[in-house]
């Protein structure tokens, strides 16, 4: 969000009757605003009112066309177990990261963007994640920006039915077009196959783009089990945490 619109929302926040104003009266009533403590300098060049604390609204508009992703869009969704001081954030801007109210942001670009959830909060600030069928294959595609393969395999087991989009998962995955994604994305949503209601032509398709080479879950060096259907290596304590779930 640029400076003009940020005054935009704060003066409204402020008197119920904005009126425009020259760049100077801006940076002016700005700094008024921040004396007076009605506004907070979240990062250089942005106020928000002090009264808007919540991270994912302050995530999304505190950069240029923000969206919670990765463990920050799972965290949104309640698809976590732990929660981060970490924010992840999608901005069509690079940025540096920043520190406000104890929670960190750092830029985290997406490859694309599809059909992204946005939600109007009531003070007038957007909310916008990706959508639960994204949020989960780029996760998978980067688990370690999903928290690590024991947070992505909560996400998946505590995905309600109808939280996702098979067209919308096949889409994303032939968006990224990697073959890996494709072995990954297999293996892991089969495990939840029943509950997430996929049918067999999405795993038929998943092979069909897979092909043939053998590749790693995670990190090889906690890969120390085979899945054979999949040509995956996987680590041993997943069969467990499976189980668990």
């Amino acid at each position: 969000m640029n400076v003009a619109t940020t005054y935009k929302l704060a003066n409204a926040y402020i008197t119920s009757n904005p009126i425009p104003v020259k760049e100077s009266v801006m940076w002016s009533r700005l700094r008024q605003g921040k004396k007076k403590n009605l506004l907070a300098s979240v990062r250089r060049g942005v106020y928000m009112p002090v009264e808007v604390d919540n991270k994912f609204i302050i995530g999304c508009n505190a950069v240029q066309d923000g969206v919670l992703a990765y463990h920050s869009a799972l965290e949104y969704y309640l698809l976590q177990t732990q929660e981060f001081n970490e924010m992840y954030i999608h901005s069509t801007q690079n940025f540096r990261p920043f520190e406000y109210l104890g929670e960190n942001y750092s830029c985290k670009k997406l490859k694309f963007l599809n059909n992204v959830v946005e939600i109007n909060d009531s003070s007038g600030y957007a909310l916008r994640v990706t959508s639960i069928s994204q949020t989960l294959v780029d996760c998978m595609y980067n688990i370690n920006l999903a928290g690590g393969i024991e947070e992505l395999m909560y996400a998946l087991a505590e995905c309600p039915a109808d939280g996702i989009v098979e067209e919308e998962l096949l889409h994303c995955l032939e968006l990224y077009d990697n073959k890996s994604l494709w072995q990954r994305a297999g293996f892991l949503f089969s495990i939840f196959s029943k509950k997430l209601h996929l049918s067999d032509d999405f795993f038929r398709k998943c092979k069909m783009a897979m092909g043939n080479n053998q590749s790693y879950i995670i990190n090889p060096y906690f890969c120390n089990s085979f899945d054979k259907e999949w040509n995956l290596c996987i680590p041993d304590n997943l069969q467990a945490q499976i189980i668990v779930l």
